[in-house]
């Protein structure tokens, strides 16, 4: 079984997270989600991560979990009001409920290592997904892993923490393994920096193969678009893709 977004790369990772994605537009993700939220009351956050988004979903009913224990860990540290959060695998979920919404943001789908597991997890959302609900997830277009995400490197740096970001592409199409290593000061009296690596893969997949999985599991397309506009058409030179999906009748 291939590994997803799990604790096999996500170990020490989890608890610098956030401070390493300070500049993630969450607040672009969150306005495209509540678009879909009159009348709608519940919502499952898949790949949720730290937290960081779930918190900020305005639905009575809020439920997320994360195959990463250690993540689903950092998330319960924070203020979590009437957040139900757990581990679970996003191929194989089986819960007692249905959604009004489900999201899996922040390109969570990308780490579906092929098609198959990703057809996995159209079959469980649309399980889980009430008659009118949506599911709405984004994905690497082609364009950013061809020219981003292709045998190139990246770095940044916080107060204490400095990281190496190689992507490198992968041996199936349109895949990418990253290869990250992590130089940490973990005391403000010292020099000395602590040095650990992680490695995650993830792969995309064609606008038009994309749109024939979602047909094919069942499911009809509400809306496509890209890079945080609703109104942005999906061309060959954008940087990311939205779905917004129904079951189909």
């Amino acid at each position: 079984m291939n590994t997803l977004k799990s604790d096999t790369v996500y170990r020490q990772f989890s608890m610098y997270y956030d401070e390493l994605t300070y500049d993630m537009p969450y607040d672009l993700w969150l306005d495209i989600i509540h678009q879909y939220k009159d009348g709608r009351k519940s919502v499952l956050d898949i790949g949720c991560g730290t937290g960081t988004l779930t918190r900020l979903l305005d639905f009575e009913s809020v439920s997320a979990f994360d195959q990463s224990e250690l993540m689903v860990t950092e998330a319960k540290k924070k203020e979590t009001g009437n957040i139900e959060y757990f581990t679970d695998d996003m191929r194989y979920f089986e819960l007692d409920r249905k959604f009004d919404v489900i999201c899996a943001t922040v390109d969570v789908v990308n780490y579906c290592q092929d098609p198959d597991e990703l057809m996995q997890v159209f079959g469980q959302v649309k399980k889980h997904l009430d008659e009118d609900g949506v599911f709405i997830f984004d994905i690497h277009s082609v364009f950013k892993m061809e020219n981003e995400l292709n045998d190139v490197t990246y770095s940044d740096e916080t107060e204490h923490i400095t990281y190496i970001w190689h992507a490198i592409a992968g041996e199936v199409p349109l895949s990418v393994v990253h290869e990250m290593t992590f130089f940490v000061n973990e005391s403000e009296d010292s020099e000395l920096y602590r040095r650990f690596s992680e490695t995650h893969r993830q792969r995309t997949y064609k606008h038009k193969d994309m749109l024939k999985m979602i047909d094919d599991a069942g499911l009809k397309i509400e809306l496509a678009f890209s890079d945080f506009n609703m109104e942005n058409a999906v061309t060959d030179v954008c940087e990311r893709i939205f779905y917004v999906v129904k079951k189909a009748l």
